[in-house]
């Protein structure tokens, strides 16, 4: 009985405190946990364990690193020669602008991405402009393999970000697919732009966002590491290389990087949901929760989506709920389609919730309210768990 009261209340704990600090409230929960359900000595070992993994290590490193890299491009101005050379039509623009400044982690990211939509958009609704800006400046976390996101939840899952990404594929097509259908399909006209188009603006900035995964695949193929997540390290380094040398100010414009995306807190995020998850695997509580042994399709997409809205973070419940998947059904179980479904379904609440910080500035922005916002992501959003419903019946 005391083990569940003390899972209970880290749960508490991680969803108060999150509201503050994400990476403190991961290692509140987790020490919480360990304090109803382990002695001091073990829950020392496992933190020392997990701070020394040099896998975890090379993973926090890595995360670390990326929001300098999109801090570098926006201080730069890269982000805004995407903006104005990336010629592919009104609709096109429309959900490939917030897709690509989606790409990498930037606080307020939205209200870059906003005025694009603003500039193009014109007399379209607010709620739809809010909705184009939510739904498609965060489809690319099923693909892009240095999407935080999707490498945390990944490695929370212990599969490749390769295989996470073969498994989320499907969903990212579903994405695109109702992003088109309820945003997009009605939208006509043609965009005019002031000045000529210049291929090696869009290219230079484009390649520092493919650099990093095109080497860690190369790298993965030609050669064995010794350690996992050295190949994504090295390659988000030679794109952060990229980004500072196609910076003018190379040393005013890291300091502010760094200054303005507080890389720290992608830190302690990373160190708390590992010393969570290690507290969590040694605490006893998955094998009570296997006990229970409620249908994966109740975890999977309800607790999913619950998660994801309850949240506002696809991280932190990613943390929470992925656990309780391997625990319950074995460490293969996530090895399948049930990640896609689980993740997708993360996302679903996640995209929907007004706790997301990107739906407030969005509202905010385009003058609109939350109950228009809601009602314009309420038929993606249900349309895309009920076809989540049938591809777990059929895949899972």
């Amino acid at each position: 009985m005391i083990e569940w009261i003390g899972f209970f209340i880290s749960i508490i704990i991680l969803l108060t405190v999150s509201r503050i600090n994400l990476g403190i409230s991961l290692i509140l929960g987790g020490l919480t946990l360990g304090l109803f359900t382990l002695s001091p000595i073990t829950i020392l070992s496992t933190i020392q364990k997990t701070l020394t993994d040099p896998s975890i290590l090379f993973l926090t490193t890595a995360v670390t690193l990326i929001p300098i890299i999109a801090g570098t491009l926006q201080i730069s101005g890269q982000f805004d020669k995407i903006k104005e050379n990336l010629r592919v039509g009104k609709r096109g623009f429309l959900g490939l602008s917030p897709a690509l400044l989606g790409a990498l982690p930037i606080p307020g990211g939205a209200l870059f991405s906003a005025p694009l939509i603003e500039k193009v958009g014109g007399k379209i609704p607010g709620e739809t402009k809010v909705g184009i800006n939510l739904w498609f400046r965060h489809i690319l976390y099923f693909v892009y393999p240095i999407a935080p996101a999707l490498i945390i939840s990944a490695s929370i899952a212990n599969i490749s970000i390769y295989s996470a990404i073969k498994y989320l594929i499907p969903f990212f097509l579903l994405s695109i697919f109702l992003g088109y259908f309820f945003f997009l399909r009605k939208i006509d006209g043609r965009i005019d732009y002031d000045k000529d188009f210049d291929l090696k603006a869009l290219l230079t900035p484009l390649s520092v966002l493919l650099a990093a995964p095109i080497i860690d695949i190369s790298l993965k193929n030609i050669f064995k590491f010794p350690f996992e997540n050295m190949p994504l390290l090295i390659g988000i380094t030679v794109s952060l290389i990229l980004a500072i040398i196609f910076a003018r100010n190379v040393k005013s414009t890291l300091i502010k990087s760094i200054k303005n995306m507080k890389p720290w807190n992608f830190t302690l995020i990373m160190i708390g949901i590992f010393i969570f998850i290690s507290i969590f695997e040694s605490s006893g509580i998955g094998g009570m929760i296997a006990q229970i042994s409620p249908p994966q399709i109740i975890l999977a997409i309800g607790f999913g989506f619950g998660l994801g809205f309850i949240t506002g973070r696809i991280n932190l419940a990613a943390s929470i709920l992925i656990p309780i998947i391997l625990s319950i059904f074995g460490p293969s179980s996530l090895q399948s389609f049930l990640f896609g479904v689980t993740y997708f379904s993360i996302f679903l609440g996640y995209i929907i919730t007004p706790i997301h910080p990107c739906v407030g500035l969005s509202v905010e922005y385009f003058e609109t309210d939350l109950t228009d916002f809601l009602k314009s992501m309420l038929p993606p959003v249900i349309t895309g768990l009920t076809v989540t419903v049938i591809i777990f019946l059929l895949t899972v």
